[in-house]
């Protein structure tokens, strides 16, 4: 789990970043409320906490999704900036796909 907080912050620190590069426009004001969730995550991702994997894990689908239906309206953020999101989530939710098939495993081989 704690591999996935990485890239997780990096997404924390794209949404800022991609607030303040629309010079804090108030139609991207959406983009600190995942930056918050998400580093509260961080931090129970980094104590071990199962439920916060699976949180984090609806989150980073719900965020890849909701980013992709930016892209087909007008942009909350520059295209750069939501590409990154995208790919710092989709390496988030692999990595805590990862961890929970890996826990599972474990619990059938006992």
């Amino acid at each position: 789990m704690r591999f996935a907080v990485i890239p997780l912050i990096i997404s924390a620190a794209l949404h800022v970043l991609g607030f303040i590069l629309v010079d804090f426009a108030y139609e991207s004001l959406f983009l600190i409320f995942p930056a918050v969730v998400y580093c509260v995550l961080s931090v129970f991702l980094l104590r071990g906490s199962k439920r916060a994997t699976w949180l984090a894990l609806l989150c980073m689908v719900g965020g890849i999704a909701g980013t992709f239906i930016e892209f087909m309206g007008p942009l909350i953020a520059p295209s750069p900036v939501l590409v990154g999101i995208i790919a710092s989530d989709a390496a988030v939710a692999g990595l805590l796909v990862r961890v929970l098939w890996l826990d599972r495993k474990a619990h059938e081989t006992q």
